[in-house]
Protein backbone atom coordinates (compact mmCIF):
# COMPACT_ATOMS: atom_id res chain seq x y z
CA UNK A 1 0.00 0.00 0.00
CA UNK A 2 1.27 3.38 -0.99
CA UNK A 3 2.44 5.60 1.84
CA UNK A 4 0.10 8.88 1.78
CA UNK A 5 2.19 11.22 4.09
CA UNK A 6 4.36 13.60 2.33
CA UNK A 7 7.30 14.94 4.04
CA UNK A 8 6.78 18.79 4.89
CA UNK A 9 9.32 21.10 4.67
CA UNK A 10 10.01 23.96 7.01
CA UNK A 11 12.36 27.49 6.44
CA UNK A 12 14.70 25.81 8.55
CA UNK A 13 14.67 21.93 6.53
CA UNK A 14 15.13 24.17 3.79
CA UNK A 15 18.24 26.07 5.01
CA UNK A 16 19.71 23.36 6.10
CA UNK A 17 19.43 21.11 3.01
CA UNK A 18 21.04 24.14 1.17
CA UNK A 19 23.58 24.84 3.71
CA UNK A 20 24.88 20.83 2.99
CA UNK A 21 25.06 21.53 -0.50
CA UNK A 22 27.52 24.73 0.34
CA UNK A 23 29.77 23.02 3.26
CA UNK A 24 32.35 20.18 2.49
CA UNK A 25 33.36 18.62 -0.66
CA UNK A 26 30.10 19.26 -2.26
CA UNK A 27 30.28 22.82 -1.31
CA UNK A 28 33.88 23.28 -2.62
CA UNK A 29 32.69 22.05 -6.09
CA UNK A 30 29.27 24.44 -6.25
CA UNK A 31 31.49 27.04 -5.29
CA UNK A 32 33.78 26.37 -8.19
CA UNK A 33 31.19 26.13 -10.49
CA UNK A 34 29.71 29.60 -9.64
CA UNK A 35 33.54 31.37 -9.90
CA UNK A 36 33.91 29.63 -13.25
CA UNK A 37 30.33 30.71 -14.89
CA UNK A 38 31.95 34.43 -14.10
CA UNK A 39 34.74 33.35 -16.14
CA UNK A 40 33.32 32.22 -19.11
CA UNK A 41 30.98 35.77 -18.89
CA UNK A 42 31.10 38.08 -21.83
CA UNK A 43 32.86 40.90 -21.06
CA UNK A 44 30.17 43.82 -21.59
CA UNK A 45 28.37 46.66 -19.66
CA UNK A 46 25.70 45.26 -17.10
CA UNK A 47 23.62 47.63 -15.72
CA UNK A 48 20.15 45.46 -14.49
CA UNK A 49 21.02 42.38 -13.49
CA UNK A 50 18.12 39.62 -12.25
CA UNK A 51 19.00 36.57 -10.13
CA UNK A 52 16.41 33.78 -10.56
CA UNK A 53 15.55 31.58 -6.89
CA UNK A 54 18.73 31.84 -5.41
CA UNK A 55 17.80 30.28 -2.10
CA UNK A 56 20.00 30.92 0.22
CA UNK A 57 23.28 31.28 -1.58
CA UNK A 58 22.97 33.70 -4.29
CA UNK A 59 25.75 34.03 -6.94
CA UNK A 60 25.66 37.84 -6.18
CA UNK A 61 28.97 37.05 -3.81
CA UNK A 62 30.82 35.91 -7.22
CA UNK A 63 29.69 38.41 -9.35
CA UNK A 64 32.77 40.00 -10.60
CA UNK A 65 31.78 43.18 -13.18
CA UNK A 66 29.99 46.25 -11.84
CA UNK A 67 26.25 46.98 -12.16
CA UNK A 68 23.13 49.45 -10.85
CA UNK A 69 20.49 47.04 -9.90
CA UNK A 70 20.79 43.81 -8.52
CA UNK A 71 16.90 42.06 -8.78
CA UNK A 72 16.42 38.42 -6.78
CA UNK A 73 12.76 37.10 -7.73
CA UNK A 74 11.89 34.39 -5.44
CA UNK A 75 8.79 32.18 -4.93
CA UNK A 76 9.21 31.90 -1.23
CA UNK A 77 9.16 34.86 1.24
CA UNK A 78 11.05 33.46 3.91
CA UNK A 79 14.06 33.65 1.19
CA UNK A 80 13.36 37.21 0.23
CA UNK A 81 13.20 38.14 4.08
CA UNK A 82 16.81 36.21 4.26
CA UNK A 83 17.80 38.44 1.19
CA UNK A 84 16.99 41.63 2.98
CA UNK A 85 19.42 40.81 5.82
CA UNK A 86 22.00 41.86 3.14
CA UNK A 87 23.55 45.21 3.45
CA UNK A 88 23.21 46.29 -0.24
CA UNK A 89 20.95 48.79 -1.12
CA UNK A 90 21.21 47.86 -4.91
CA UNK A 91 19.54 44.84 -4.41
CA UNK A 92 15.75 44.76 -5.32
CA UNK A 93 13.74 42.11 -3.97
CA UNK A 94 10.38 40.47 -5.83
CA UNK A 95 8.36 37.65 -5.88
CA UNK A 96 6.54 35.46 -8.74
CA UNK A 97 4.09 32.91 -9.29
CA UNK A 98 3.11 30.83 -12.24
CA UNK A 99 6.07 31.08 -14.02
CA UNK A 100 5.13 35.12 -14.58
CA UNK A 101 8.10 37.46 -14.04
CA UNK A 102 6.90 40.32 -12.52
CA UNK A 103 9.01 42.94 -14.99
CA UNK A 104 9.04 44.58 -17.99
CA UNK A 105 10.09 42.79 -21.26
CA UNK A 106 13.74 43.98 -22.48
CA UNK A 107 14.75 45.65 -19.49
CA UNK A 108 17.47 42.98 -17.84
CA UNK A 109 20.95 43.02 -19.23
CA UNK A 110 21.67 39.90 -17.53
CA UNK A 111 19.87 37.12 -15.86
CA UNK A 112 21.18 34.10 -13.65
CA UNK A 113 20.21 31.11 -12.67
CA UNK A 114 22.28 29.05 -10.72
CA UNK A 115 21.06 25.03 -10.37
CA UNK A 116 17.40 26.19 -10.46
CA UNK A 117 16.30 25.81 -14.04
CA UNK A 118 16.57 21.52 -13.10
CA UNK A 119 13.76 22.30 -10.46
CA UNK A 120 10.63 24.57 -12.63
CA UNK A 121 7.72 22.99 -13.23
CA UNK A 122 7.34 23.37 -17.42
CA UNK A 123 10.75 24.68 -18.24
CA UNK A 124 10.48 25.62 -21.84
CA UNK A 125 7.56 28.25 -20.87
CA UNK A 126 9.91 29.21 -17.93
CA UNK A 127 12.65 29.70 -20.16
CA UNK A 128 10.80 31.49 -22.99
CA UNK A 129 9.49 34.01 -20.10
CA UNK A 130 13.13 34.83 -18.71
CA UNK A 131 14.33 35.38 -22.00
CA UNK A 132 11.43 38.51 -23.00
CA UNK A 133 12.92 39.90 -20.12
CA UNK A 134 16.00 40.29 -21.49
CA UNK A 135 17.47 42.85 -23.58
CA UNK A 136 18.58 42.46 -27.00
CA UNK A 137 22.08 41.33 -26.80
CA UNK A 138 21.47 40.62 -22.97
CA UNK A 139 22.66 37.43 -21.53
CA UNK A 140 21.22 34.60 -19.43
CA UNK A 141 23.79 32.87 -17.41
CA UNK A 142 22.92 29.11 -16.76
CA UNK A 143 24.51 26.56 -14.35
CA UNK A 144 23.11 23.45 -13.89
CA UNK A 145 24.35 19.75 -12.64
CA UNK A 146 24.24 16.77 -14.79
CA UNK A 147 21.85 14.55 -13.04
CA UNK A 148 21.54 11.80 -13.91
CA UNK A 149 24.92 11.61 -15.85
CA UNK A 150 27.15 9.21 -14.80
CA UNK A 151 29.76 10.85 -12.85
CA UNK A 152 26.77 12.86 -10.76
CA UNK A 153 24.87 9.36 -10.19
CA UNK A 154 28.42 8.12 -8.86
CA UNK A 155 29.06 11.51 -6.70
CA UNK A 156 25.52 11.14 -5.60
CA UNK A 157 25.87 7.30 -4.22
CA UNK A 158 29.39 8.37 -2.64
CA UNK A 159 27.82 11.36 -0.74
CA UNK A 160 25.10 9.01 0.69
CA UNK A 161 27.59 6.23 1.69
CA UNK A 162 29.94 9.06 3.44
CA UNK A 163 27.99 11.95 4.37
CA UNK A 164 24.30 11.70 4.43
CA UNK A 165 23.57 10.27 7.24
CA UNK A 166 26.59 11.93 9.37
CA UNK A 167 25.74 15.63 8.10
CA UNK A 168 21.66 15.33 7.49
CA UNK A 169 20.97 12.97 10.10
CA UNK A 170 18.33 11.30 7.12
CA UNK A 171 17.91 8.44 6.10
CA UNK A 172 19.05 7.28 2.34
CA UNK A 173 15.93 6.51 1.69
CA UNK A 174 14.21 10.35 2.64
CA UNK A 175 17.34 11.82 1.00
CA UNK A 176 16.37 9.94 -2.09
CA UNK A 177 13.14 11.12 -1.74
CA UNK A 178 14.29 14.64 -1.51
CA UNK A 179 16.48 14.55 -4.39
CA UNK A 180 13.21 13.04 -6.76
CA UNK A 181 11.23 16.33 -5.57
CA UNK A 182 14.29 18.67 -6.37
CA UNK A 183 15.34 17.63 -9.41
CA UNK A 184 12.21 17.43 -11.67
CA UNK A 185 14.34 18.11 -14.92
CA UNK A 186 16.88 16.05 -16.20
CA UNK A 187 20.25 17.14 -17.77
CA UNK A 188 19.64 15.69 -21.34
CA UNK A 189 15.83 17.43 -21.15
CA UNK A 190 17.14 20.62 -20.54
CA UNK A 191 20.06 20.68 -22.75
CA UNK A 192 17.49 19.72 -25.65
CA UNK A 193 15.23 22.71 -25.03
CA UNK A 194 18.26 25.32 -24.74
CA UNK A 195 19.81 23.76 -27.89
CA UNK A 196 16.70 23.97 -29.75
CA UNK A 197 15.76 27.04 -29.42
CA UNK A 198 19.12 29.91 -28.91
CA UNK A 199 22.32 29.05 -31.08
CA UNK A 200 24.06 32.07 -29.70
CA UNK A 201 25.98 30.49 -26.28
CA UNK A 202 29.22 29.96 -24.45
CA UNK A 203 29.14 26.53 -23.42
CA UNK A 204 31.36 24.72 -20.67
CA UNK A 205 31.13 21.20 -19.35
CA UNK A 206 33.04 20.83 -15.69
CA UNK A 207 35.14 19.95 -14.41
CA UNK A 208 37.09 17.76 -17.02
CA UNK A 209 35.80 20.49 -20.20
CA UNK A 210 34.77 17.19 -22.33
CA UNK A 211 31.35 17.70 -23.87
CA UNK A 212 29.69 15.04 -22.61
CA UNK A 213 27.45 15.26 -19.36
CA UNK A 214 28.40 11.74 -18.24
CA UNK A 215 31.92 12.31 -17.59
CA UNK A 216 31.39 15.79 -16.33
CA UNK A 217 29.27 17.20 -12.82
CA UNK A 218 28.26 20.65 -14.56
CA UNK A 219 27.19 22.65 -17.64
CA UNK A 220 27.41 26.34 -17.69
CA UNK A 221 25.87 28.36 -20.61
CA UNK A 222 25.59 31.94 -21.26
CA UNK A 223 22.77 32.37 -23.87
CA UNK A 224 23.24 35.58 -25.56
CA UNK A 225 19.86 37.26 -26.97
Amino acid sequence: MAKKNKIKFSYSSFKKYEDYQYKGLIGSLMKYDHRNLEETLPKKKYSNILEIGPGFHSHIDYVKHDYKNYYILEQEKDKLNFHKKRKNNKIKLSTYKKNKMPYKNNFFDRIIMCHVYEHVDKPEEFILEAMSKLKKGGVFSIALPTDPGFLWRMGRLFSKIFFVKKKQNISIKKYDYINALDHVNSIFSLYSIINYFYDKKIERYLPFRIKAFDLNLFYNVHIIK
